[in-house]
């Protein structure tokens, strides 16, 4: 088992031997191995985030939102301390106890803190006063239980050699103060660049685990956090942030309907194929950004990339007013150690589009001149729905298609796809067809294979099947369910997928 598989053990230990506010623990040392079950959530306040946490300070919603946490079976929510509002470098009495009171609460859930330092702070040449600072807010929970570990900085960037310096001066204190596990993270842009930086600024400095981020397409999911875990081996990494915004603005998978249902079921997805992929790689349960949507008043300034960016106000599993979004489901039955590997490949689960009808849930849409796209409850080969194409597909441009990455759709040169679904047609069908696609990292298309087609006017459904090796430059695989040329109806059900990597052979199937 390779080392990074250690992701810790405070949190897989024992939850809290004792639920008392204020109860300090003596350190041993089991408090200083790194997390390994560590299931958190970052967490601000719907109506209150970053700075407005503490500044707005609610004991009672923010009593509420943990039991929320507890409910979606976590055993740890991440607090984000601000240096300067906390008070700078000597931290303020009342906001020590705001702290103090949140850690508690948070003790009383069955929770335990994953408590960031230094966040929307930048003045990495006071490293006098960043310790000070440090040091008077940890000092109250030196080896104390309820304290997971310690994230020294949010997203650090390793280019800014200051950043880099300042990190190696306070990762070693932190630990000492502490007596907890010291992580650190890199934003999500690059964090296999970024880590491998950071790691080499460091020096002998190293922090007990390094945590990336993640907020892309899914399917470069498995290339982005294979490389970042390799870039700081043996020492462990941690998926610390990921999400899916469903905001409706937010197109970073194109195709997917633009509205709330259709957005709110691929969040529940997309946590669904990072699980997945975290797990195969040898990561930890994933940690979701965040708990609950924000009020359009609730983002502080500070951040231009934050505030009244609409993306950054629909991460949350929860609604502003506490209502779950599916993704809370999908992330408690996570949690709970199960795994759902389905991708609605029978169609029984449905959403609206931006014009009301209803499509089939999960499916994002390739649009063609004059066709469009339902699921049919009057049509199906199995259970209760099929996903039907109509209209007419002429010219010179894409073929209609419902498109699909699988819940874990990385691949390598010589892995083997296949794709099989029953396939109907009307008598002036076009060509109805399968498709496997492969994609390279960047997203470039390298290579595809296709099914026959369905004989036009064929009575009654057909069994398709396209199978292909991963070609050179292969990163991840698609599924398409296409009609070119179609004059008329083209119904699909029963779609199932397997891969077979090397002489491992996962299989993902749904009706």
């Amino acid at each position: 088992m390779r080392l990074h598989l250690r992701i810790a053990a405070v949190l897989a230990a024992v939850l809290v031997a004792s639920l008392h506010g204020g109860a300090v623990h003596a350190s041993s040392a089991d408090d200083m191995r790194v997390p390994e079950d560590v299931r958190s959530i970052s967490y601000f306040p719907a109506l209150g985030g970053w700075t407005l946490m503490w500044t707005r300070f609610d004991a009672q919603a923010i009593n509420r939102d943990l039991a929320r946490i507890a409910w979606l079976r976590a055993n740890t929510v991440r607090v984000i301390v601000p240096a300067r509002v906390f008070g700078y470098p000597e931290p303020e009495a009342a906001m020590s106890a705001r702290l103090e009171n949140v850690v508690d609460l948070a003790a009383r859930h069955g929770l335990r803190v994953e408590l960031t330092l230094f966040d929307w702070w930048h003045d990495y040449a006071d490293i006098a006063g960043s310790r000070h600072w440090a040091g008077a807010l940890l000092s109250p929970y030196t080896g104390d239980a309820r304290i997971a570990f310690v994230e020294l900085k949010n997203e650090l960037r390793p280019q800014d050699v200051d950043a880099a310096a300042w990190a190696a001066a306070l990762i070693p204190y932190v630990r000492e103060v502490a007596r907890r596990p010291v992580a650190i993270s890199v934003p999500a842009l690059d964090p296999a660049r970024d880590l491998s930086l950071l790691r080499t600024a460091l020096g002998s400095a190293q922090p007990d685990f390094y945590s990336a981020h993640f907020y892309w397409r899914p399917e470069l999911a498995a290339h982005y956090l294979e490389a970042a875990r390799d870039a700081v081996a043996p020492l462990p990494l941690w998926l610390g942030e990921t999400g899916y915004s469903t905001a409706i603005p937010y197109d970073v998978l194109r195709g997917v309907p633009a509205s709330r249902s259709a957005r709110e079921a691929e969040q529940g997805y997309y946590l669904r194929s990072l699980a997945l992929v975290a797990r195969r790689v040898g990561l930890p349960p994933i940690a979701p950004w965040i708990l609950s949507d924000f009020a359009p008043e609730a983002i502080p300034a500070g951040d231009p990339a934050v505030q009244g960016n609409a993306r950054e106000y629909r991460f949350g599993l929860f609604r502003i007013f506490g209502a779950a979004k599916p993704a809370a489901a999908e992330l408690r039955t996570i949690f709970s150690g199960g795994q759902a590997d389905g991708f609605n490949g029978g169609f029984e689960d449905a959403v609206r589009d931006e014009d009301g009808r209803t499509v089939p849930a999960l499916w994002r849409i390739r649009r063609a001149l004059n066709a469009t796209f339902a699921r049919d409850t009057q049509v199906a080969r199995r259970g209760r729905a099929s996903a039907r194409i109509d209209g007419a597909v002429t010219g010179t441009g894409p073929d209609a298609a419902f498109a699909i990455a699988p819940p874990d759709p990385a691949v390598r040169q010589g892995d083997q796809s296949t794709v099989t679904a029953s396939a109907r047609a009307g008598a002036r069908c076009g060509e109805v067809r399968l498709a496997l696609r492969w994609f390279s990292a960047e997203a470039r298309a390298v290579g595809g294979v296709q099914s026959q087609p369905v004989p036009c006017g064929t009575r009654g459904w057909r069994r398709l099947r396209a199978n292909g090796v991963a070609p050179s430059g292969a990163a991840y695989v698609g599924l398409y369910l296409r009609a070119a040329g179609t004059v008329g109806h083209a119904w699909f059900d029963d779609v199932s997928y397997s891969c077979a990597r090397g002489r491992a052979r996962a299989m993902l199937i749904a009706r």
